[in-house]
């Protein structure tokens, strides 16, 4: 149902998380652990935000008002109270209401549901693959490596998650991906910023090879 609230830890970063997307974290914080600890008693879910204002060490942040529930898949302890954790993007929500009752924050919030018929003509799906396979090609050809064929998602949807998460560009154009809530036009935006990408993106590739070829 739509419109049932459900209660998450929420854990506010400088970073925006897609759906279907993982990231690590480290926890260190002692309201994080506490946070991870109940987490890990319950359903091993929370909800990641991007900080609005304030920072991620210190005194509670303000959060976009959308984020992502964040599945714990993995958790690693290492010395001390500090662990490493990987986590997997699920579904969107919106906070419809913030509880400061615990050592960190936790809000009440909606799921938000995506669209069910998403109208992609095929001639835009191939030009956004198109773009995201060279922006995939180019990322790896200046950490030295190369890659013939990229593994972009099938659907519409998960097409534009995947993309989100791997798009370099700011903060908040990544939260207004995340935010809007039309595929379409999840994918039009990104359109653009991967050709915006990809033009800065060849131009250090060339760099780099004028670089290393100048010194041979």
């Amino acid at each position: 149902m739509p419109d049932e609230l459900i209660r998450l830890p929420l854990f506010p970063l400088n970073v925006v998380m897609f759906p279907n997307t993982s990231i690590p974290l480290q926890i260190f914080e002692e309201r994080y652990q506490q946070m991870l600890k109940d987490c890990l008693e319950g359903d091993s879910r929370f909800g990641v935000t991007l900080i609005k204002e304030g920072a991620e060490v210190g005194d509670p942040a303000t959060p976009h008002l959308v984020g992502t529930v964040a599945d714990i898949v993995h958790v690693n302890r290492v010395s001390g109270d500090r662990f490493f954790i990987s986590i997997f993007g699920s579904e969107r929500f919106e906070i419809v209401e913030i509880s400061q009752q615990l050592p960190y924050l936790a809000a009440d919030v909606r799921l938000l549901e995506d669209e069910v018929e998403i109208d992609v003509p095929p001639t835009e799906m191939a030009q956004i693959r198109k773009a995201a396979t060279e922006h995939v090609r180019l990322r790896y050809g200046l950490n030295g490596g190369w890659v013939r064929e990229s593994q972009l998602p099938d659907d519409p949807l998960n097409l534009s998650y995947f993309i989100g998460g791997m798009l370099q560009a700011s903060l908040p154009e990544k939260q207004a991906l995340l935010e809007e809530p039309s595929t379409s036009r999840r994918l039009e935006a990104e359109l653009d910023l991967l050709r915006r990408e990809g033009d800065e993106l060849r131009k250090q590739v060339t760099l780099q090879l004028r670089s290393r070829f100048s010194r041979q």
